[in-house]
């Protein structure tokens, strides 16, 4: 499978259909927008995929290596989430320019060739990308707790567990320790609105004392 790790020249990139400005001059770069910066990202990724043998959809991998391609077109943007780590979003990818604190978001097609849009960013996917870290430590501080007992996780500790108060829990568990259950967590949340909101993020824990806690969709 070819793919494009550095940029070789300037101009423009032109692969299986795509067209892709490669802008080096400072002036150019600096009148670009966030969007605009991001947009050609991706379109980068898309062309790269489709210039595959056979022609593939974009993958996690093409976005990571097209923004490791353009260093100095998009110095200040990073990757928030790739494809694939936001569940109910997996053909979604959000980039941050820290020169801005901007967040955009991109919705990638599911087929080869397909062209990559800007969308508004999801309130949940920027949710669950923004709090699943809290979440993931608190499921793994009840895990902890349990194996230092010599058991499973179970449903009291869960409960048990210490949490920020942005965190509660929508319904009270009641599994045992050595059968694992699902906990549904509702995380109070603002990203950047005049008001707060709740969204829900589901935990599988594990049936044994040194398993892993895993975001399941709710």
């Amino acid at each position: 499978m070819v793919r494009f790790s550095r940029l070789l020249s300037c101009g423009a990139l032109v692969v299986a259909g795509f067209v892709v400005p490669l802008i080096s001059a400072p002036s150019a770069v600096a009148s670009a927008t966030p969007s605009s910066v991001v947009l050609k990202i991706a379109k980068y990724a898309a062309a790269t995929a489709a210039a595959s043998h056979p022609p593939g959809v974009v993958t996690a991998v093409d976005v990571s290596n097209a923004l490791d391609a353009l260093p100095n077109f998009a110095d200040n943007i990073q990757l928030g989430f790739n494809l694939g780590e936001v569940i109910g979003y997996a053909r979604w990818a959000l980039f941050v320019d820290h020169s801005t604190f901007t967040q955009i978001c991109v919705d990638f097609p599911n087929f080869a060739g397909g062209v990559p849009r800007v969308m508004h960013c999801p309130r949940r996917a920027l949710a669950e990308w923004q709090y699943w870290p809290g979440v993931l430590r608190v499921s793994e501080q009840a895990i902890v707790a349990a194996a230092a007992n010599s058991r499973a996780v179970s449903a009291s500790d869960v409960v048990a567990i210490q949490k920020p108060e942005y965190l509660t829990m929508t319904t009270k568990p009641s599994f045992e320790a050595g059968r694992g259950g699902t906990v549904k967590f509702a995380v109070v949340t603002n990203i950047g609105g005049a008001s707060n909101f709740t969204e829900d993020i589901c935990v599988q824990f594990p049936k044994t004392a040194y398993g892993i806690p895993i975001q399941v969709a709710c």
